[in-house]
C-alpha cells in the first residue's frame, strides 16, 4: 500500500490530535484512562476519514491501543467477538456467499419479476418489490447489486429503452433505492444493520428480535416503498407505453437451466431458517444459532465449498465490525458514558424532547459526517456510543435513534461515499446509466426518508416505542 501526501497528512493529524487529547488532564468524573480512550478513538476516526489504513487495520490498532495504553481488559476491548451479533454476521456472510454461489437469488428474482405487469410502472414496482422481498437473503448490499444490476439492464434493453436515458435511470433507481431502504426493516439485509444491533445494550437486543424489529420498522419502510415508487414511476416514465418482452426473462431462466440440487437444498435451508427466526420465542432457538445451523448445512452439502468460504467471505469486514462494535462496552467501562450524560445531557434534553428536531438533526448529522467518514459502520459505532446514553437520559428509546441514523447512512451524493453504489452502477457494464443522473436522486431519496421518518413518529408513538 502506498502512502500519498494526503494519507501522510491525515496520519500526522491523527497522531497529534489523538496524543494531544489523551494527554489532556481529565475533568471531574473522568480518569486518565478515559482521556486515553478518547484520544485513541479520535485518532482512529481521523484515520478512517483519511483512508490511511484499511478499515480493519485501523480498527485492530484502535482495540490494541485500548488494551496496551488505556489498560482496557481484552474481554472489554474485544467484547463483540463473543457476542451473538458477531456470530450472526459470521453465519450471514457465509449464507450470502452460498446463495450467490448456487444462483438461488437470481432465479427467485426472475420468477418473481415475471408476476408483475410488463409495463414501465409494473417493472418499477416489480424491481422495488423483488429487491425488498429478497433483501434478507444476502447481507451484502454490494453482492445483491452485482446480481440485480445486470438483470435490470437486461430488462431495460428488452423494453427498448435507450442507455443513459431517463427510463433506464428509473429502472436502475427502482432496485437500487430498495437496496438502500430495505435493510432498515430486515436485520439480515445489510451488514450495517446487523452490526448496529450489536451496538445496542443486551436488553434492547433481547427486546428487538428480527420479527419485532421488522414490525417496528414497517411503517417507515412502507412509506419509503410507496414514496420512491410514485416518484420514479412518474418522473422517469417513458413517452410511449413500451411493454417488456417476457422472452428475455424466459431466456435467462433457460440459461440457468433446471433447478439444481444445491438450489433446492439451499431453498429448503433458508425456509427452515426463516421459520426458526419467526418462531424464536416458541422454539427457544436464538437467531444466531439458527443462522449457524444453516451455514453448517450449506457447508455440509457443499453448496458453499470450503475454499469458497475462505475466499468469498469478507473476513476483514468481520474483524472490523467486531472491533468497532466493541466501542459500546469500552466507553462505559472507562466512565465516559456516565460523564457524558452528566455533563452534556442537560443541554441536549431540548433536542431529544422535540421529535421532529431530533429526527432532522440526526439525519443532517449523518449526511454531513458521511462526507468525511466513508465507513457506514465506522460512523455508527462512534456516534451511537455517544448518542445512545444521551437519548436514554432524555427518555427516548435508543432503538429509534439508531434506526434514524441507519436510515440515512447509505447516502451516495458523491460516488466515493458508497462502495455499494459503485458496485451497482458498474457491475452491469459501462454505458447503461450515468453517475450524474443517479447521484442526483440521492436528494430525492433523503427527502422521502425524512418525510417518512416524520410520519412514522406518530406510528411509533402509537406503538409505544418512542420513549422508554
Amino acid at each position: 500500500m502506498e502512502f500519498s501526501v494526503k494519507k501522510i497528512a491525515f496520519l500526522v493529524v491523527a497522531i497529534v490530535a489523538g496524543v494531544g487529547l489523551a494527554l489532556v488532564p481529565p475533568p471531574g468524573g473522568l480518569e486518565a484512562s478515559s482521556m486515553q480512550v478518547l484520544g485513541i478513538l479520535l485518532g482512529a476516526v481521523i484515520l478512517w476519514a483519511g483512508g490511511v489504513l484499511p478499515e480493519a487495520a485501523t480498527a485492530i490498532l484502535m482495540s490494541m491501543l485500548f488494551i496496551v495504553v488505556a489498560k482496557v481488559p481484552i474481554d472489554t476491548s474485544l467484547s463483540a467477538f463473543s457476542g451473538s451479533t458477531f456470530w450472526l454476521l459470521v453465519a450471514a456472510f457465509g449464507l450470502g456467499a452460498a446463495i450467490k454461489e448456487c444462483g438461488l437469488l437470481e432465479r427467485i428474482s426472475i420468477l418473481l419479476l415475471r408476476l408483475f405487469p410488463k409495463s414501465y410502472k409494473g417493472q418499477v414496482l416489480g424491481l422495488s418489490a423483488v429487491t425488498t422481498i429478497t433483501a434478507p437473503i444476502i447481507p451484502s448490499k454490494a453482492a445483491k447489486c452485482s446480481i440485480l444490476s445486470p438483470l435490470t439492464r437486461g430488462i431495460s434493453e428488452a423494453m427498448g429503452y435507450k442507455n443513459e436515458g431517463k427510463e433506464a435511470t428509473g429502472l436502475f433507481l427502482s432496485y437500487y433505492a430498495a437496496t438502500c431502504f430495505s435493510p432498515a426493516m430486515f436485520i439480515t439485509a445489510s451488514v450495517t444493520t446487523a452490526a448496529l444491533v450489536g451496538m445496542y445494550s443486551p436488553e434492547i437486543q433481547e427486546q428487538y428480535t428480527m420479527v419485532t424489529w421488522a414490525l417496528c420498522a414497517a411503517p417507515w419502510l412502507i412509506l419509503m416503498f410507496v414514496g420512491n415508487y410514485l416518484f420514479i414511476s412518474r418522473r422517469y416514465r417513458p413517452a410511449s407505453g413500451n411493454k417488456l418482452d417476457v422472452s428475455f426473462l424466459d431466456q435467462r431462466l433457460k440459461e440457468l437451466g433446471a433447478w439444481t440440487k444445491k438450489e433446492k437444498i439451499m431453498g429448503v435451508v433458508m425456509i427452515v431458517t426463516i421459520l426458526l427466526w419467526v418462531f424464536k420465542s416458541q422454539l427457544g432457538v436464538p437467531e444466531y444459532a439458527a443462522a449457524l445451523f444453516a451455514l453448517v448445512a450449506a457447508l455440509a452439502f457443499d453448496i458453499l465449498p470450503i475454499k469458497k468460504w475462505r475466499s468469498n467471505v469478507a473476513w476483514d469486514s468481520l474483524i472490523f465490525i467486531g472491533c468497532a462494535v466493541s466501542l459500546s462496552t469500552v466507553l462505559p467501562a472507562v466512565g465516559v458514558t456516565d460523564w457524558l450524560v452528566a455533563a452534556v445531557g442537560p443541554y441536549t434534553s431540548m433536542f431529544f424532547s422535540n421529535p421532529f428536531l431530533m429526527i432532522a438533526g440526526l439525519a443532517v448529522l449523518t449526511i454531513v459526517v458521511r462526507f468525511l467518514i466513508l465507513s457506514e459502520i465506522g460512523y455508527l459505532s462512534v456516534f451511537t456510543a455517544f448518542l445512545f446514553p444521551l437519548a436514554i437520559a432524555a427518555g427516548v428509546n435508543p432503538w429509534i435513534v439508531g434506526f434514524i441514523m441507519n436510515a440515512f447512512v447509505i447516502v451516495w451524493f458523491l460516488p466515493y461515499q458508497s462502495s455499494v453504489y459503485l458496485t451497482a452502477i458498474h457491475s452491469a457494464g459501462e454505458g447503461w446509466v450515468t453517475e450524474g443522473a443517479t447521484t442526483k436522486y440521492c436528494f430525492v431519496y433523503c427527502a422521502i426518508a425524512l418525510a417518512a421518518s416524520f410520519i412514522s413518529y406518530f406510528a411509533w408513538q402509537a406503538m409505544g416505542i418512542w420513549t422508554i
